[in-house]
């Protein structure tokens, strides 16, 4: 027999993992009220709380890309191109991008007023560019959709592998406006998107929906929903978001231990999950690595923000003596061709291979908060 759970109280404990039990802290207990949900994380025993309010938002979204879906069979692969076209052309006119720039500026200020970094929040002109590029590189691929992959044949009767959409894939995108051509990209085999975007670029997002993609839906006859942007600056959106059983796929990406959390709370509702928590690529630097080239793949893995940019870099011990001084000044470089100043994760116990002058203490505004 189960009921309706309508309020929490201090010290309520909350079995976990099988063999574990939580408690409710008196915070939750008095911020929770009938209607809203608790998740429990059961790998760790974390209480989440999503105000109802919260969950309404994330499955309005969600019901709009399962209706867009349903409707994506009928929808032409030429629709779909002319969608990213349409959306491209949208960012590259001066007009409709304007109010979007406006919206951007207006984020800058109010993350900048907090203390936070900004540097994949501007939507340069450069970053601009990268968005209609990526779009017309959507446009530009080819369709698999419908394609026969394999055929069985027997006496009378044959069986075909066909290639089909996945359904409704769920984002959960750090906060740079770029992730638009990352999270479209999914229509091209006939999937629609639902996603949520940091709290620092969610007015932009908000102004790329009005003023470009919506219109470029519109223009091309692709169902409103088949990219369904979820409004709300609040981590709950997300993790109601990602526990919403109709998602075929959760997609998250940002910093490890949030990525982690909404992995755990997709799993727990039978959802397929791709993470990209501690991101980037690697350069390990062999034992007869050649100095100038290392230094130069360090150097241009550092031109952009992006997911693929160099996270993590791997130094053999006999080798520390040439090629971290070179790994550091090409660092330096980067840094200096970004305007920005560099910083540089040490691990604990090789502390000593880097100089003294590398080191200080500095707040970055992340996402979940500051980290040191």
């Amino acid at each position: 027999m189960s009921e309706t759970l309508q309020s929490l109280t201090p010290g309520m404990a909350v079995p976990f993992g099988g063999t574990k039990v939580t408690h409710v802290s008196p915070e939750l207990a008095g911020a929770f009220t009938a209607g809203d949900r608790l998740v429990i994380v059961q790998d760790t025993g974390a209480l989440l709380h999503i105000p109802a309010s919260e969950g309404s938002i994330a499955e309005a979204a969600v019901s709009a890309a399962v209706d867009a879906f349903s409707s994506m069979g009928t929808v032409s692969d030429a629709a779909i191109t002319a969608f990213y076209e349409a959306f491209a052309q949208r960012l590259e006119s001066d007009d409709s991008f304007a109010p979007i720039a406006e919206a951007n500026q207006a984020d800058i200020v109010s993350a900048q007023a907090r203390g936070r970094t900004t540097t994949r929040l501007e939507l340069s002109t450069a970053m601009r560019s990268d968005m209609i590029s990526g779009l017309r590189t959507w446009a530009g691929v080819q369709s698999l959709r419908n394609q026969v992959e394999e055929t069985i044949e027997h006496d009378g009767w044959k069986v075909d592998q066909v290639t089909s959409g996945l359904g409704v894939v769920g984002f959960v995108f750090e906060g740079r406006p770029n992730v638009f051509a990352d999270a479209t990209g999914v229509l091209r085999s006939g999937n629609t998107v639902v996603f949520r975007i940091g709290s620092d670029a969610l007015g932009t997002a908000k102004a790329i929906v009005e003023y470009a993609l919506e219109p470029a839906l519109a223009e091309a006859g692709l169902p409103v929903g088949a990219v369904s942007l979820v409004a709300s600056a609040a981590h709950a959106a997300g993790w109601a978001l990602f526990s919403d059983s109709r998602l075929a796929l959760a997609v998250a990406r940002g910093s490890g231990a949030a990525v982690s959390q909404l992995g755990s709370v997709a799993r727990q509702a039978g959802i397929p999950v791709s993470l990209h928590g501690t991101g980037g690529a690697w350069i390990v630097a062999a034992p007869d690595a050649d100095v100038d080239v290392f230094a130069e793949a360090v150097y241009n893995s550092l031109d952009r923000k992006v997911c693929n940019t160099l996270n993590t870099c791997c130094i053999v011990a006999d080798r520390t003596s040439d090629l971290v001084p070179a790994f550091l000044a090409a660092l330096d470089r980067a840094g200096e061709r970004r305007g920005a100043k560099t910083k540089l994760h040490v691990v604990a116990d090789h502390a000593d291979e880097i100089p003294d002058a590398w080191y200080a203490e500095v707040p970055i505004g992340r996402a979940e908060g500051d980290v040191v």
